[in-house]
């Protein structure tokens, strides 16, 4: 039973590596990958599980039945805890301000008292500030992952 679970997560993750390596270092490729990984992870969990069960209860023993339902509920439960964790925003205002204000910091035709507050959209997960001088008006997006991205206003 123990070959057919790392059978699955192998095959599960190397499946997974392929479209890793051709995304490679591209920016979207570097976004995606932990994405795709934990995808082909989850689809490896819950086939293992499945295929366990199929064989534990055709061919195995008492043990081997309750082991494959010890690892299923397991399974199901890392599957649940990881779907979770994705659907969860990270981002934090200090953080979303320390990249903004930094930007600004950077550019010394900008000045840090037009920043305006962030506006926080936990919905998407982004951070939004906006700068407003005389001379220039853009917005500042801050995402999950720290990027900035810029609107003209």
């Amino acid at each position: 039973m123990k070959k057919i679970i790392f059978k699955w997560i192998l095959i599960s993750l190397g499946v997974g590596m392929i479209p890793v390596v051709l995304l490679g270092a591209s920016p979207g490729g570097i976004a995606l990958s932990p994405l795709i990984l934990l995808s082909f992870l989850m689809i490896g969990l819950a086939g293992a599980a499945v295929h366990a069960n199929i064989y534990a209860y055709r061919k195995g023993t008492k043990k081997q039945r309750i082991q494959g339902s010890v690892f299923s509920g397991i399974s199901a439960l890392v599957v649940g805890l990881l779907v979770y964790s994705e659907s969860q925003c990270e981002l934090k205002k200090e953080y979303a301000t320390e990249r903004a204000s930094g930007y600004v910091r950077s550019k010394s035709d900008l000045d840090i008292k037009n920043l305006s507050e962030p506006v926080f959209d936990l919905e998407n997960c982004v951070c939004t500030f906006e700068y407003s001088s005389p001379t220039k008006k853009f917005e500042i997006f801050v995402t999950e992952y720290g990027e900035l991205h810029f609107s003209p206003h």
